[in-house]
């Protein structure tokens, strides 16, 4: 344990000291996945194909901040839907529009929840996102949440559609128009879904703001079975079993990645626990103070003493014992 813990403040001074660089290579990183990763699911616009588009604005997003990320990713599915159907292109205006006002306004340093949400969707274990949301952030980051969820719901239909988007009918333009928004109004499976994040993320939120012992573990294990139950028992009654084999893989996921969040960030010392009582001139105050576990960095110095001065020292002390002078022992 002492290991780890020495390891975790290692970590923290190096992304202290290399903070720009570090962030720079993560968005970097980042960006190959997420824009390769929309090439594959569309891939509708040839131009867009080409790993040297993929690199450079991968290498753009390095440069900025993550909400850039969040922009041209739109922009980048918008124009693969441009080159499948106008009508396509149309409603995923509108729904981007939406929920970028919505994250904007009410989350707006969420951008890293908005990316990993929808990209841990396409790998089908977005069970972290929730129970990380409530463990790291407040209620209002769901809606970073909800926006990834909602955008790779409407890419999978999308996908799942495109013989009512290419059709080359002049007459089709309305049907184009009620598949792209039937994509939102007959599915069920997104509304259990958002419904279980959001359930789930303010069931975690609620509990790790307790004052109680372990309150971060006991947050992580009801918030992930809280999810667990709800997922499970959805798709049982929407007759979709095959889920619940990855519903399954993400919880264990999401259980790990939040042991590790929480020995990153909430780590404490339950067994020195101090409760103080103080009070001034309109309230008394009864404060419970729980330390963090802290490993401090070890300075190791090697002295190198040489045995003419180890024979010297003990030349010195025998005098000093004798009560004699030290030449004496020549």
């Amino acid at each position: 344990m002492t290991g780890l813990l020495e390891l975790r403040e290692k970590l923290r001074i190096f992304y202290g000291k290399y903070e720009l660089y570090v962030a720079a290579g993560i968005k970097f990183m980042l960006g190959i996945l997420v824009f390769s990763i929309i090439n594959s699911q569309t891939g509708y616009m040839e131009q867009l194909n080409q790993m040297a588009v993929v690199l450079l604005l991968s290498l753009v997003c390095a440069f900025l901040p993550v909400n850039a990320m969040v922009v041209l990713a739109c922009g980048q599915i918008l124009l693969h839907l441009y080159a499948l159907s106008l009508e396509a292109c149309a409603i995923g205006l509108c729904l981007f529009v939406l929920l970028l006002f919505l994250y904007g306004k009410f989350a707006p340093e969420n951008g890293y929840s908005v990316i990993l949400t929808s990209v841990l969707c396409v790998f089908r274990v977005p069970q972290v996102m929730p129970v990380a949301t409530g463990m790291l952030k407040g209620p209002s980051a769901y809606l970073s949440v909800l926006c990834g969820g909602v955008t790779y719901f409407y890419l999978r239909g999308v996908q799942e559609n495109l013989v009512n988007f290419t059709s080359t009918e002049e007459t089709e333009g309305l049907a184009k128009f009620t598949a792209a928004l039937k994509i939102f109004i007959g599915n069920k499976e997104m509304y259990l879904v958002l419904a279980a994040f959001f359930i789930t993320s303010i069931v975690v939120y609620l509990i790790r703001r307790q004052s109680i012992n372990y309150a971060w573990r006991i947050a992580l294990f009801v918030g992930n079975m809280t999810e667990l139950v709800i997922l499970i028992v959805g798709y049982i009654l929407l007759d979709m079993t095959d889920q619940a084999l990855w519903v399954l893989a993400g919880i264990l996921l999401s259980v790990v990645v939040s042991l590790v969040l929480e020995f990153f960030f909430y780590n404490l010392d339950y067994s020195r626990v101090e409760r103080v009582q103080f009070e001034d001139d309109e309230y008394y105050y009864f404060v419970k103070a729980v330390p963090k576990v802290f490993v401090s960095r070890k300075d190791k110095r090697v002295k190198r003493i040489t045995p003419k001065k180890r024979v010297a020292a003990g030349r010195r002390e025998l005098a000093e014992e004798l009560d004699i002078d030290e030449d004496l022992l020549d």
